[in-house]
């Protein structure tokens, strides 16, 4: 059976320094870094994984409109890739 620290309030599944590690390495704002370590003290576990929710919904966010960008860069790329074969073709007959 686990051990409670006070009524209610389990032991966290990693260590302070191990969150904090994995939250700076998915590069985490500073500012939810700090919300979501204070919430491991204070808020419950449901409360923590809305955080975690949240802020990986921002993050795929961003996810998104980096390859919406990607996406432009490509199309480019084979409009010019496409022309350049055309030009080739031309230069053949």
């Amino acid at each position: 059976m686990a051990h409670e620290k006070e009524v209610g309030r389990m032991e966290p599944i990693l260590d302070r320094a191990q969150t904090e590690q994995l939250l700076r390495e998915a590069e985490c704002p500073e500012e939810f870094l700090r919300r979501f370590l204070a919430a491991m003290e204070t808020a419950s576990e449901e409360d923590q994984l809305r955080l975690l929710r949240c802020q990986r919904c921002r993050q795929l966010d961003r996810v998104h409109d980096e390859q919406r960008k990607l996406d432009g860069l490509d199309y480019l790329r084979y409009k010019l890739e496409r022309r350049c074969r055309e030009k080739e073709g031309a230069h053949d007959q």
